[in-house]
């Protein structure tokens, strides 16, 4: 079986990490450049801070942005359109983080991502 088209057995899960952190960044250019390597994996944390970190990481790559679809069950990533990010969204995040500001509220987020 290729990695395109893994079991879901076969997912990995990846934590976002902090939003106002370099994490969601290096998550966005992963998908971006390494698709066969990023296939069957999906996000958890928040939607809006993925997007956001997939529009800079391909504007750094000077690529269009991938886009960030949510994931509300393991059967979703059959749906999912090719070249595409998804996203476990958590509850718990009021908005993406300031780039590089300590927030209470974005380590704790991180955190939550964890234990989901």
């Amino acid at each position: 079986m290729s990695d395109t088209h893994r079991k879901p057995a076969e997912l990995l899960a990846l934590t976002m990490g902090d939003g106002a952190g370099i994490g969601p960044e290096i998550i966005a250019k992963a998908f971006l450049t390494a698709p066969d390597t990023t296939a069957g994996c999906v996000v958890v944390g928040d939607l809006p801070t993925m997007r956001r970190a997939a529009a800079v990481a391909a504007q750094a790559l000077g690529q269009a942005p991938l886009p960030c679809a949510p994931i509300a069950d393991w059967a979703d990533m059959a749906n999912l359109p090719p070249r595409c990010l998804p996203v476990r969204q958590l509850p718990g995040l009021s908005a993406p983080p300031a780039w590089g500001r300590v927030s209470a509220e974005a380590g704790r987020f991180a955190g939550d991502c964890v234990w989901w």
